[in-house]
């Protein structure tokens, strides 16, 4: 996609650049392929909610069909090669069930107004790598509608942060949104990777710069919002209950607590930060630092500062985060509370930290590597070799408590190995 000046130039100096960085850090060893079946399956097994399948569906492009994803240098126009069955086939499967009476990607009946959004970059993906025509047209119309339920049927903040829940909702921002492409209500987490990286990966398609613009908006509001003194980010705020913990993953379980009161009930569930909400940020804006810097938009100049911007912000959530790192090599569930070590919210972060070092081949990121080399070791070794899940993980419906088996989860550690795979060819295998 996006072919910018400064992104050619970053693709020729990262040998030289990004090589010594990279010697500094001993992480050689591969997750098994066998094992990486088994956590694809138990993933696809598992992927009946937007989220997981929007996170399943960049894992399979960033693993799988590597030219395809953002983080290659000339992802759009869509490559014709490799043609991305498995990502066809499961935005098929969620446009079938599509209601004709939405306007968004999915229905989620008392969901996360940004959650569809997660399916959004596969769903542009599919529309231009469908063999029937009027479907692949039908699906981009679609795009269209839930870029524009997004931008103008989602309530916001007085200063613009969409909310990462539904127009029926008091705003309130999710860190995830951050990482789905651009949710609407609440900030938090989540909405950042589900959101932002959607509206940016859709500007360039359209080739609207405003759409990159506000993509980088969106990311810029949400930190204004959930970011503490340490640069870590708080999970949710504003709204009728709020999670100010620095969460490490961000997982989504008040989105099943669909009346005020049973919100309420959560209303003081801790101020600490969640290590998953934290990895969807720090993941999300690294999905649209790489959608901007390889698009032919950001050339001549352009989106400099919002580059600049988008990479110190990164740094300041892995520099926090990874402060905390346990001695098993995982991170806690919260960072500021005694809780349990987690895998899912480790591995997003210490996939940013790989895919930050990268597009950024000029800066020394060897400290952030160290971390992450750690990190990914003990997530591997938490992933069973006979059934592929990984652990420990947080409660996907609860996430102030351990759970056992995690969907989301195995699409974190299928994003880690892709990012790490690429860290290694970008910097000669070290």
């Amino acid at each position: 996609m996006r072919r910018s000046a400064v992104a050619l130039l970053a693709v020729g100096l990262s040998s030289a650049l990004a090589a010594p960085t990279s010697r500094a850090v001993s992480d050689t060893t591969p997750l098994a392929s066998s094992t990486i079946q088994l956590v694809k399956q138990r993933l696809a097994e598992s992927g009946n909610d937007t989220w997981v399948a929007g996170t399943q569906t960049e894992a399979l492009l960033e693993l799988d069909y590597k030219p395809l994803s953002v983080f290659a240098s000339s992802f759009y126009p869509v490559p014709s090669t490799p043609h991305p069955s498995e990502v066809d086939s499961i935005i098929s499967a969620w446009a079938a069930s599509r209601p004709s009476t939405t306007n968004q990607l999915a229905l989620v009946q008392g969901g996360a107004a940004g959650d569809p959004a997660s399916l959004g970059v596969g769903w542009i993906v599919a529309s231009k790598t469908a063999s029937d025509r009027r479907q692949a047209d039908q699906y981009y119309a679609e795009v269209g509608e839930e870029v524009d339920y997004l931008l103008n049927d989602v309530p916001r903040t007085s200063d613009g942060a969409i909310s990462h829940r539904p127009a029926s909702e008091p705003v309130q921002l999710w860190s995830d949104f951050v990482c789905a492409q651009l949710v609407l209500f609440a900030p938090s987490f989540e909405e950042r990777h589900m959101v932002p990286p959607f509206l940016a990966y859709h500007g360039v398609a359209a080739s609207n710069a405003t759409m990159i613009a506000e993509a980088y908006n969106q990311c810029r509001l949400y930190r204004k919002y959930l970011r503490t003194s340490s640069g870590a980010w708080q999970h949710i705020v504003l709204g009728d209950f709020q999670d100010t913990g620095l969460w490490s993953t961000g997982c989504v379980a008040l989105r099943f607590f669909l009346t005020r009161g049973e919100m309420w009930k959560l209303t003081k569930i801790r101020a600490a930060s969640f290590v998953t909400g934290n990895g969807w940020a720090a993941a999300g804006m690294a999905r649209v630092l790489a959608t901007i810097k390889h698009s032919d938009l950001s050339s001549a100049g352009s989106f400099a500062s919002e580059v600049s911007d988008l990479t110190s912000w990164i740094v300041e959530i892995l520099e926090a985060a990874f402060s905390y790192l346990q001695s098993d090599g995982l991170l806690p569930n919260y960072y500021d509370t005694s809780s349990f070590s987690e895998a899912s919210g480790s591995a997003l972060l210490a996939s940013a930290a790989y895919r930050l070092a990268v597009l950024d081949p000029s800066r020394d990121y060897s400290s952030l590597l160290a971390t992450a080399a750690k990190i990914r070791t003990a997530v591997n070794r938490g992933v069973s070799t006979s059934t592929g899940w990984v652990s420990p993980v947080v409660n996907p419906l609860d996430f102030s408590e351990q759970g056992s088996d995690s969907p989301e989860s195995e699409a974190f550690v299928l994003l880690l190995q892709a990012a790490w795979q690429d860290w290694r060819a970008a910097t000669g295998g070290a």
